[in-house]
């Protein structure tokens, strides 16, 4: 049996991972806003470092696996976005560092296939993964008006990712692996209460291995993807973004992997 954490894990993804690490016989603390074993607000620097302390109080001799799954959708706001999508993950991530190491753990951390979309904004990204202060960005992002937040989602999404990429080989000395997984549409609470129309735009490119049916994914694949980076069978992988989407990145982007 392992111990694990995880951000996000009352409802959706999260939820279908964590029962998914249960029925295998792992521990696993879940670390949310409600529902949680731990209650904590992560888009708040005191939230984050609530949380942090208590892993340590529990774990002190380590964890064998992060996941880091909690954010929002394109519909939040954009200061709520940034926080925690990105720098809830990224602060999570660094602090629980030292228990992982000394267990040789593993992270896995949720993205979004949205990250190569054109929506995304690559000045933002800059800002995010280049500059990577907080307090800075989150006042410059108020000012962003509601009508750009899908550009906000997949712009956060995308540094995420690309920060994975950039510090898997610092991980790797220390003999830990991270690894992110990047979810296409799926049915979640968070997408269960489009109306009709709002399905259509999402499905305008049909998903692959859904074609012919009108309908997402379904968390429990996500959840899969997940279970698996974190488990001894990857222990190769390291760095990855594990494209979790029925192959709409395959289809938009045949000739880029």
């Amino acid at each position: 049996m392992s111990t694990y954490v995880i951000t996000g894990g009352t409802t959706g993804i999260g939820a279908a991972t964590r029962k998914l690490l249960q029925a295998q016989g792992h521990e696993v603390f879940n670390i949310d806003f409600k529902g949680g074993d731990y209650l904590a607000d992560l888009s708040t620097q005191e939230g984050r470092q609530g949380a942090i302390d208590e892993v340590f109080r529990r774990y002190p001799d380590g964890i064998d696996v992060l996941i880091c799954n909690a954010g929002v959708g394109p519909t939040a706001p954009p200061q709520m976005i940034f926080a925690l999508n990105f720098f809830a993950s990224v602060r999570i991530a660094e602090a629980l560092r030292p228990l992982l190491k000394k267990k040789r753990g593993n992270c896995v951390i949720t993205s979004s296939n949205s990250i190569t979309n054109m929506t995304v904004r690559m000045d933002w990204v800059d800002m995010l993964s280049n500059v990577m202060d907080e307090e800075r960005i989150l006042e410059f992002v108020k000012d962003i008006p509601r009508t750009q937040t899908a550009s906000c989602y997949s712009s956060s999404k995308h540094a995420l990712a690309r920060w994975v990429r950039r510090i898997s080989p610092s991980w790797a000395v220390d003999g830990l692996r991270i690894n992110s997984v990047a979810p296409g549409n799926t049915t979640t609470p968070m997408t269960q209460n489009m109306t009709d129309a709002q399905m259509d735009a999402a499905l305008l490119i049909p998903i692959p291995t859904r074609y012919g049916r009108k309908e997402f994914l379904d968390a429990e694949e996500i959840a899969n993807g997940i279970v698996f980076l974190a488990s001894p069978m990857a222990s190769g992988i390291n760095g990855v973004i594990l494209f979790v989407d029925g192959g709409i990145d395959a289809l938009l982007r045949s000739e880029r992997f």
